[in-house]
């Protein structure tokens, strides 16, 4: 275990010989305010783990230089939540990631893409999960967690390889690489904060600037208090209770009762001046509301038909319709479709059925069912 400075410097100094780590993380979540990020695992192409005990330090910073050195490659399966642990945990903004999970999805290489199944289908070894939910704040940890945590690492290298190479044989490598640049953007990982989240509810579109700046302020003050008082927010004070709060504009310690029956009644009189401060917030200073406007019934239908033109080309790659574009990714093409962000505007996307996608929507292609499947017909102009 790496549980002093001088060893995770040297851990530094030994990453940086090699082109490509390794990385997962172990963590608990669920029984407590936030996510606590225990252990990060460090593997080598030599065949060698190495697990950092982020219990023992107050910070990581020291991986910084490392995960931003864009000549290492940082493999990891699933590497959204793992990056976000590890970003906040080193203040770093990690470079040149690569997923094997959205790799093996690409290439259609699996069907659950779990890493037991990968290391199976791949490296032809069972890898065991037995360990994945037992008590990773506990010290010292039991031989059969140093196992698992070194073997979720030791196969990674291996397994990028492949993967690799079948991106070659399939012509997807160009592919593969713009997928990866999802990785260079922290939004690409970097979870909703609890204001982001509340914000992005329906109701919200209907608030003035000043109740935003409250459901904002609310959602942040509960966060603080409970991680001050190891309650989990969700029992500290609930999401219902906050939109209620917000509507109301409950200035007032007794408003604030009534509004939240489960919130403990200390806490009455500081939330109700956190409201009174936040509704006098400047216009221009309050956030705005992050929920997407509902459908009308021919934007619906629009979503619908756009849908059935992805699943077709999905099968004809034999990759998931989801990996190409999402409910979310069509809504924004119908309702939105100068977002310059929208994946499928671009790359590899665009290829293959974005351009059509447009054209659909313009008029300008029409798309009918033969022999069962979809056809999309290019209009004389």
């Amino acid at each position: 275990m790496i549980n002093t400075r001088q060893a995770l410097s040297d851990l530094c100094f030994r990453m940086r010989a090699f082109s490509s780590v390794a990385l997962d993380t172990e963590f608990i979540s669920g029984k407590h305010p936030e996510t606590v990020l225990s252990i990060v695992q460090v593997g080598f192409s030599s065949g060698e783990a190495c697990l950092i005990d982020v219990l023992a330090f107050d910070d990581l910073r020291l991986l910084k230089p490392v995960l931003e050195d864009t000549a290492i490659v940082k493999i990891l399966h699933d590497a959204s939540q793992d990056l976000g642990l590890i970003a906040s945990a080193t203040g770093a903004t990690p470079r040149n990631i690569f997923d094997v999970k959205l790799a093996a999805r690409l290439l259609g290489a699996g069907k659950n893409y779990s890493l037991s199944e990968l290391v199976q289908n791949f490296c032809g070894i069972h890898l065991s999960k037995s360990q994945q939910r037992s008590n990773w704040l506990r010290r010292p940890l039991s031989p059969a967690q140093l196992r698992y945590a070194k073997k979720d690492v030791l196969y990674l290298h291996q397994i990028r390889e492949s993967l690799l190479s079948r991106a070659v044989k399939m012509r997807r490598t160009s592919w593969l690489e713009q997928e990866m640049e999802i990785f260079n953007d922290p939004a690409g990982y970097r979870p909703p904060t609890p204001a982001e989240r509340l914000l992005s509810a329906p109701g919200t579109l209907k608030f003035t600037p000043q109740q935003c700046a409250v459901l904002a302020a609310v959602a942040d003050w509960r966060t603080n208090t409970a991680l001050k008082t190891g309650m989990l927010p969700k029992h500290f004070l609930r999401d219902k209770e906050i939109l209620q709060l917000t509507k109301r504009r409950c200035k007032k310690p007794d408003f604030v009762r009534r509004a939240c029956p489960s919130l403990p009644r200390q806490h009455e009189i500081k939330l109700a001046k956190v409201i009174k401060a936040a509704l006098n917030t400047p216009t221009s200073a309050c956030p705005v509301p992050l929920a997407r406007y509902p459908l009308t019934d021919a934007e619906s239908a629009q979503v619908h038909l756009l849908l059935a033109v992805v699943a077709s080309r999905a099968f004809e790659y034999g990759i998931e319709p989801e990996l190409i574009g999402t409910n979310a990714s069509l809504r924004d093409v119908v309702q939105t479709p100068e977002k310059p962000s929208n994946l499928l505007k671009d790359g590899w996307r665009k290829d293959i059925v974005g351009r059509e996608l447009i054209e659909i929507l313009r008029g300008k292609s029409s798309v009918s069912l033969q022999d069962g499947a979809v056809k999309i017909h290019r209009l004389l102009e």
